[in-house]
């Protein structure tokens, strides 16, 4: 838990603190927990799927013109 992680992650993951327990405690509940599991890593990929290197450049670009004066 941290900086931006938990806005990043949102549902599609456990935020923990950055201390040794809590990050044991957040992993052995999801290895024990296969739904739970199941569930996040459908969250992540969904979570995920926007994110690419092609909606990224047109972020920058959108950006830039907006920095330029532009549209």
């Amino acid at each position: 838990d941290g900086g931006a992680l938990p806005e990043v992650v949102g549902d599609a993951g456990l935020v923990v603190a950055p201390a040794a327990e809590a990050i044991r405690d957040g992993l052995a509940r999801v290895l024990r927990d296969p739904e739970l599991a199941a569930e996040l890593r459908r969250r992540g990929l969904a979570r995920a799927a926007p994110l690419t290197w092609a909606a990224t450049a047109d972020g920058w670009l959108a950006s830039l013109r907006r920095a330029a004066g532009g549209a």
